[in-house]
């Protein structure tokens, strides 16, 4: 007959396996929490079904008739790296207002065509490295991420985009200074390949954790009389 000491050796062991089975299933967990505060945490576990998918859509200007539909929707809520800016990590706004506003060719909202999207064509220099940060927060539950994108480009024009996920307090600042430094919490790449069609792709980022992270495209290139537009980007946590 078992001891009591290995009676509570035990019950120490399932009590840490059964905060690691929490975490797994997306409920934040301490293996140093008492089972009294662990075992109600079960019913924070999501059930099977519909219940357990989190789909959100980050951009979406498809419908949209005029560049500045494309400026009061999304201005304040996607922001611009550019490497050779004294300020990184610029408002949407702000960037079309420093190359012309709305109304020159030199913006980054593309013609009807494009469904006046998010030009990629205008960004910067050549040899500047440029991204696109969507401030908006994904809540992601612990499981499997798919983001796709659906974009217009030139036939002859291929992208090589990273799609970085960086776990942030969401300030400006701090979400600054992780683009600087390349501290991503994931990164998958894509290549995109030229197409003068609107097409989606989807990136199937794998298994994640859970948390809250922003997205971070990167990988974004300048060329000549060229054609790429982000017009719609929304991603699957199932």
């Amino acid at each position: 007959m078992p001891t009591i000491a290995e009676y509570l050796a035990e019950l120490g062991k399932q009590r840490t396996q059964l905060a690691e089975n929490l975490n797994a299933m997306g409920v934040q967990a301490d293996t140093a929490e008492k089972l009294n505060t662990l075992v109600p945490k079960v019913l924070q576990i999501q059930q099977s079904g519909s219940g357990t998918v989190k789909e959100a859509v980050l951009l979406d200007t498809n419908t949209f008739t005029s560049k500045q539909e494309t400026v009061s929707a999304y201005g304040e809520s996607i922001y611009i790296y550019e490497s050779t800016s004294d300020v990184t990590l610029q408002k949407y706004a702000d960037v079309i207002e420093k190359w012309g506003g709305v109304s020159s060719t030199n913006n980054f909202v593309s013609d009807a065509s494009a469904k006046h999207g998010i030009a990629v064509s205008n960004w910067s220099e050549n040899d500047a490295d440029t991204g696109i940060l969507f401030s908006v927060p994904l809540n992601l539950s612990t499981g499997k991420l798919l983001i796709t994108i659906n974009a217009s480009l030139s036939s002859w024009m291929n992208q090589n985009l990273h799609m970085n996920l960086i776990k942030s307090d969401g300030t400006v600042s701090d979400l600054s200074s992780k683009i600087t430094d390349g501290n991503f919490a994931y990164t998958f790449d894509l290549l995109f390949a030229g197409s003068t069609s609107l097409k989606d792709q989807i990136v199937n980022c794998g298994n994640i954790t859970a948390g809250t992270y922003y997205l971070y495209i990167s990988g974004t290139e300048k060329a000549d009389n060229s054609n790429f537009s982000y017009n719609k980007i929304e991603y699957l946590n199932y």
